[in-house]
């Protein structure tokens, strides 16, 4: 007699709207559906009911039967914990509470996470039990949110912190795998950055020098610091006599907080950055104002040891830097671009001069090497053809040399 206790089913529905479960002709297809398993668990003591175990979300019959047996077998020796009511919700806002109880996320991130749960998470499939969640009704979740009009980046980022959860709970053995992991994502390709040209960048520092900040703007043009990271930056991090900043810390707004932390990546952490003698002597003018700055408030002054740091040294807000820049790109005449950009700028700069991608990716503090190439290959190829040209220069000429360009011109 056929097991009846693992099946395969599905979310389709007819023609009338009815869930085809088990019936759906396109079962046949391995990617299609997915295996559930449901047993008796006798009856409640409290009720005197009769209980079962159901669980569902198994890529295969193998696993949907390993979960099934070792359920009897903690059923068997009273030890099988029921979990089975728990709602996607509940089980998000207790997943979010560990995440923040561990302190290893930076507070702008754990905010993300808990306004991705929920004011996009929670209302679509909050209601259901940990165990009914199925990859159809993320998939429908995904497909209101770009419905709605949400960015393809925003959905994947919203998916990825509802995939986390789960994968958490599949850990904790709570469901047998995660409905989120093969579920069809949104293509979001990194758009393609167009910084200033150096005569627009000469323009705009031009304009920002006449501004106490203006050295910011030098440090980031060149060195591609992030803005958390510019005004995190303290003078105990600047060696101006062997000209290198180590970045150690940056200051990230949540809410209207401003909260210092560890750089974005741990790629980016203690990352030792080079400077050039025009940004020594910004640092250096900047360094003299400020300590007529901190002569003049005497003990009112605030010194925190801040690089940048607003007229009475209190720390400066990362959005205050940002309206600064937008002001000052106005005032220069400029098209408008994102503060983020002086960032691409500085690496647009590098890569231009001839800098290899890898020390530009360490200098950015990239995750990978990948994302910086993802980022800026379409600014590489000169450097592709001048390190083919380089190549070939070290070979001596032969036959074929006088089909250059230049002989067919």
């Amino acid at each position: 007699m056929a097991d009846k206790s693992v099946w395969k089913a599905c979310g389709c529905r007819d023609e009338s709207g009815q869930q085809m479960g088990a019936g759906c002709p396109k079962l046949d297809d391995k990617k299609h559906g997915t295996w559930r398993y449901r047993i008796s668990a006798g009856k409640d003591p409290r009720t005197g009911k009769r209980r079962q175990v159901f669980e569902s979300g198994f890529t295969t019959r193998q696993a949907a039967e390993r979960a099934r047996n070792k359920a009897r077998s903690q059923l068997d020796q009273g030890t099988y914990r029921d979990d089975t009511r728990e709602t996607v919700a509940a089980f998000l806002t207790s997943w979010a509470d560990k995440k923040e109880s561990t302190g290893k996320l930076r507070p702008s991130t754990l905010r993300m996470y808990r306004r991705y749960i929920t004011e996009d998470i929670v209302p679509a499939v909050g209601a259901l039990r940990l165990r009914q969640l199925q990859p159809h009704h993320i998939d429908d979740l995904i497909g209101s949110l770009l419905a709605d009009g949400r960015g393809r980046v925003t959905v994947r980022r919203i998916h990825a912190t509802l995939s986390s959860a789960l994968t958490s709970a599949r850990k904790l053995k709570l469901i047998g795998s995660n409905p989120a992991a093969d579920v069809e994502l949104p293509d979001a390709p990194r758009p393609m950055v167009h910084p200033w040209e150096p005569a627009e960048l000469g323009t705009f520092l031009t304009k920002a020098a006449e501004h106490r900040l203006g050295a910011l703007f030098e440090v980031a043009a060149f060195t591609g610091l992030r803005r958390g990271e510019l005004v995190g930056l303290r003078w105990s991090d600047v060696d101006l006599i062997n000209q290198v900043i180590t970045v150690r810390t940056q200051i990230v707004q949540a809410g209207g907080a401003k909260l210092e932390g560890k750089p974005k990546t741990r790629s980016g952490e203690h990352r030792r950055i080079d400077i050039g003698s025009r940004v020594v002597g910004a640092l250096l003018g900047h360094q003299f104002a400020q300590q007529q700055e901190r002569d003049a408030w005497a003990e009112a002054y605030s010194d925190n040891g801040r690089v940048f740091a607003r007229e009475d040294g209190s720390d400066l807000s990362p959005d205050y830097v940002s309206r600064l820049f937008h002001s000052l790109t106005t005032k220069a005449g400029l098209r408008q671009v994102k503060l983020h950009d002086l960032r691409h700028g500085a690496a647009s700069l590098m890569l231009a001069s001839g800098t290899d991608i890898a020390v530009v990716s360490k200098m950015l503090g990239h995750s990978t090497i990948s994302l910086t190439s993802d980022t800026y290959s379409h600014l590489v190829g000169g450097i592709g053809r001048q390190a083919a040209m380089a190549a070939e220069a070290l070979l001596p000429p032969t036959a074929h040399t006088s089909h250059t360009p230049e002989a067919l011109k």
